[in-house]
């Protein structure tokens, strides 16, 4: 009786291919991590070094073209989105050490757990009692970021300006599932657009009707209002500062910016 699993000179060949492309990937990773050092001694130089090495617009930008190259070579976009974060995430923590804060409540979360372990793998996560605690640490630690849960009652600590010059600076999932996203992501990262942002507004009630941009999505808790506007807005610059002006009452302020979640 022949054995099927038995190894022929045309499978061995097909399995030295694959070693093959192995070497090949590990050399490029190897490559783009030299790469990133000199990055990291370039912004050293020159003295443009921000406080995370986190760089939201650029990794949208990489997302967007891995989803089209992607495309192009008939691969699944998303197994190319999974893949990139640890990557990514390891180009960042070798330029400078950072921690991940979240609340007790979102770390009880399993699936929320995952998709952070899955978005910032290797990176060391702390636990805190609350949002307000959590958010803190990023005041206190400037390299650091801290996750919400979109839902959860971090807006008054964000208002009494615990998070210090922290906004949001991401939003996940990266692929889109639902229109509201169901973490944000605050630092101190730089924000760049992208051509396709968002731009999150905390308000004392709703956004006047004839409002020139209607938001993509609201979601309130206790007495505010979260309201994201399509594209990169500044709230000294139109629209938003006319909004301010007109409607003092709703004590309007600009929570972040970040790229939008990616359709695949």
């Amino acid at each position: 009786m022949t054995d099927v699993s038995a190894p022929t000179p045309a499978l061995d060949a097909l399995r030295r291919e694959l070693d093959d492309v192995d070497a090949a990937l590990l050399n490029l990773l190897a490559k783009r991590k030299s790469i990133t050092q000199q990055v990291k001694s370039f912004k050293q130089v020159t003295a443009k070094t921000a406080s995370s090495p986190l760089r939201p617009s650029r990794e949208a930008q990489i997302h967007r073209r891995l989803v089209e190259l992607s495309k192009t070579n008939e691969l699944e976009p998303a197994f190319a989105l999974r893949l990139w974060p640890s990557i990514l995430t390891a180009s960042s923590l070798s330029q400078a050490s950072m921690t991940l804060h979240i609340s007790k409540r979102l770390s009880q979360t399993l699936g929320h757990r995952l998709r952070l372990q899955e978005h910032f793998p290797a990176m060391l996560v702390e636990e805190w009692k609350d949002e307000a605690q959590a958010l803190m640490q990023v005041n206190v630690n400037p390299g650091d970021i801290c996750v919400v849960e979109t839902d959860s009652p971090w807006i008054d600590a964000c208002v009494a300006g615990k998070s210090g010059s922290a906004q949001i600076i991401g939003a996940l999932p990266v692929i889109k599932g639902e229109d509201v996203p169901q973490l944000l992501i605050f630092g101190n990262a730089p924000m760049e657009a992208t051509g396709h942002d968002e731009t999150l507004l905390i308000t004392q009630g709703n956004l006047p009707r004839d409002f020139a941009l209607q938001p993509l999505w609201q979601v309130k808790s206790g007495p505010w209002r979260l309201s994201a506007l399509a594209g990169f807005h500044s709230e000294h610059e139109g629209p938003i500062v006319g909004l301010t002006r007109s409607n003092i009452s709703l004590g309007l302020k600009v929570a972040g910016r970040y790229p939008s979640a990616i359709e695949v």
